[in-house]
């Protein structure tokens, strides 16, 4: 299991965003249909250029409601999308990384911070790899390649585990080697 915290937060952080903007879209929907809004909108508009007629404000009025909702729509879907991805994060990162991409693809015509922020988590999910563990529990995968000899090693693999033959086998060149011979004593002073 790895760790993805910096994934999550700028999902999570890309998540608030689009909330805050869907929000705002949500605020700015009902002013389009409102009769003395839109009445004076058009007036604003005719005012400030003389060939606008009340038809053609109208229509421009239509045209920004519609937009204003089919923004609202894909505001949502990319927010419920965005949301499944980041719950995603830490069960399957590859699927939560590919949808986390998508909405950020999609929304960058409407706000690229999130944009930004969906695509670099989702490349983060999909490009991160979990470290292998330096010890497994495979007794194969502990052999000491150094070990020529097929000894082994303890369970710390701080010291080696010497059969019956190679403790006599050892034990006997220590005493070899430190007991006094008349030939070590010949050079003594």
């Amino acid at each position: 299991m790895m760790k993805r915290t910096v994934e999550r937060v700028l999902a999570w952080i890309g998540i608030g965003l689009q909330l805050l903007g869907v929000i705002v879209l949500a605020i700015f929907l009902p002013l389009f249909g409102n009769g003395s809004m839109k009445d004076a909108m058009i007036q604003s508009m005719m005012e400030s250029d003389s060939t606008i007629t009340y038809e053609n404000g109208e229509a421009v009025i239509n045209m920004l409601s519609g937009l204003v909702t089919a923004g609202l729509v894909l505001s949502i879907i990319l927010l419920i999308i965005a949301i499944i991805g980041a719950v995603l994060i830490g069960k399957k990162a590859k699927a939560a990384g590919i949808l986390l991409i998508i909405v950020g693809v999609i929304s960058f015509a409407g706000n690229w911070i999130n944009a930004i922020l969906w695509l670099v988590s989702g490349i983060m999910l999909l490009v991160r790899k979990p470290r292998d563990p330096i010890y497994t529990r495979n007794a194969e995968d502990d052999a000491n390649p150094y070990i020529k000899d097929g000894s082994q090693v303890n369970e710390h693999n701080n010291s080696y585990v010497l059969s019956e033959d190679q403790k006599e086998n050892e034990q006997q060149e220590i005493k070899d080697k430190y007991t006094d011979s008349d030939d070590d004593n010949k050079y003594k002073y």
